[in-house]
């Protein structure tokens, strides 16, 4: 699954995925200057983290993707990013509506806000 956002709108950005199936979702982050879409540079970023959660504001992280573990794969040059999770990673949660925060790291932004928003499992109808 491929996906633009657009940044100058906001970083606002909900998420919808299958439960038990294997997540490969490509996304590339832009923005417009004039009448011109420039791709996000994420180039001086090193890594990010995303968390679902119940609630925004709950303690228990339901899901997390990081560069760390190579669920999040941040690009070289430009603006498209991966986000990755096995079938067997999301077997172990159960469908519904969450919340989730984006964070992007590097030495100069520790942790910087880069998109949140709804995070949607659905249940699978066949098996």
């Amino acid at each position: 699954m491929n996906q633009n956002l657009n940044l100058c709108q906001d970083s606002q950005y909900n998420i919808v995925i299958n439960k038990n199936k294997t997540l490969l979702s490509t996304i590339t982050a832009y923005y417009i200057s004039g009448s011109t879409e420039i791709e996000y540079d994420m180039s001086s970023y090193t890594g990010a983290t995303l968390q679902v959660r119940i609630k925004p504001d709950a303690p228990f992280v339901v899901l997390q993707f990081s560069t760390t573990d190579g669920s999040i794969v941040l690009p070289a040059v430009g603006g498209t990013f991966q986000l990755k999770k096995t079938a067997t990673e999301l077997s172990t949660v159960r469908a519904g509506q969450y919340f989730y925060n984006m964070d992007l790291h590097s030495a100069t932004y520790p942790r910087r806000a880069f998109l949140s928003g709804e995070f949607t499992i659905i249940p699978n109808i066949t098996t």
